[in-house]
Order: C-alpha cells, then structure tokens, then sequence
C-alpha cells in the first residue's frame, strides 16, 4: 500500500512539473520564442528548409513543375446548388397552433434544427 501511495505521489509530482513546464513554455514570450526556435532548428525534430540549397543537401529531391501538365484526370468540385426559400414554418406553426393546439407539436417535429435555433437565437 505505501508503494502504490509512492507512485501516486511521484506520478502527482511529475505531473506538477510537467504542468508548470507548459504553463512557462505558453505564458513567456521569450521561453516559447526559445522553443520554437530549436524545434523548427536544425538539430530539432521538424527543421526547417530556407531554400533550394538546404532542400538538396538534406537528401530531398527537387523537381521542377510542368507547367504543361494538363490536370484533366482529377474530377471538378460539385456545383454549388441555388439555395432554396425556406417555407414559412413560423407561419404555418402559428396557423397550427390557433387551429389545433394539440398537434402543434407534429409540425416543430418535421422542422429542420436550425429553425428551431435560428428562432431562439432571434429571441435572445
């Protein structure tokens, strides 16, 4: 039972420190300016190529474009569909409600959910 109350303790501690960490990494301009500095640098885990130069002598191979290229064999994006007039739900809502108040609650059920949210948005 001590052990496992250790290893709570010393998970809880690391976890304070690692906590603390992130909080000086995020909060300090000039330790997160550091950080990032060496992580894009070259000794860190993701550096970061100014040029040609660089791109070759790290092992990249560099090609230059076809600008003839012809790009026909990806498919075109999906026209864009004309949006439609929304029907009047609040008005055929209110005609339900005067006619048939027990049944109203059938027409808010075939509303689509930004007409209920857009109305309560409106009443806010």
């Amino acid at each position: 039972m001590t052990e496992t109350l250790q290893g709570y303790a010393e998970f809880a501690t690391e976890s304070h420190q690692e906590n603390l960490a992130y909080n000086e990494i995020l909060t300090n301009p000039d330790v997160l300016s550091d950080y990032t500095l060496r992580f894009f640098g070259p000794e860190g885990p993701y550096p970061v190529h100014e040029g040609e130069e660089d791109l070759e002598a790290y092992g990249y191979e560099t090609e230059e474009v076809d600008p003839n290229y012809y790009y026909d064999e990806f498919p075109a994006p999906p026209a864009v569909e004309a949006p439609q007039q929304p029907a009047n739900f609040w008005g055929t809502f209110n005609d339900m409600m005067a006619r048939d108040p027990q049944n109203a609650w059938r027409v808010l059920n075939q509303a689509q959910p930004n007409v209920v949210s857009n109305k309560l948005f409106v009443m806010e």
